[in-house]
């Protein structure tokens, strides 16, 4: 019994590093802090990039201003090709045929232009949430 949630595991793991991915011109180099932390953490930073009834295996989490891009792992269990899969998304990189990233920048970018601070706006990037929206 125990053996098939861990072939499971594997299997996404696997499909993680098969998806392909493609990078977003113009992507800002980020400092990476990966976090190692319990199960339930970890989904509770990761449930909403992922489409419901979907478990996620880890997240990336992107703060522009600040330059930080921080990796949410389950402690335990990281194999290397979810960690190199997030590893590419904190340096630009999404997911073939995807524009979510892309789009996150833009939006970043359209929030913290110089027109807004010329009209005395203090924009509010967007959260790396809305970007998969």
């Amino acid at each position: 019994m125990k053996r098939i949630p861990i072939l499971l595991l594997a299997a996404a793991s696997a499909a993680c590093s098969t998806v392909g991915h493609e990078k977003v011109e113009g992507w800002p180099e980020l400092t990476i802090v990966e976090h190692r932390v319990s199960a339930g953490e970890m989904y509770d930073r990761c449930k909403k990039y992922v489409a419901f009834g979907m478990l996620p295996m880890a997240c990336a989490e992107f703060n522009l201003a600040t330059k930080r891009c921080d990796i949410w792992l389950m402690e335990g269990f990281a194999p290397r090709s979810i960690v190199e899969h997030e590893r590419l998304h904190c340096q630009g990189h999404d997911h073939v045929g995807e524009t979510a990233m892309r789009d996150f920048l833009t939006r970043y970018r359209a929030a913290t232009s110089g027109v807004a601070a010329a009209a005395g706006a203090s924009p509010k990037p967007p959260t790396a949430a809305e970007a998969a929206n």
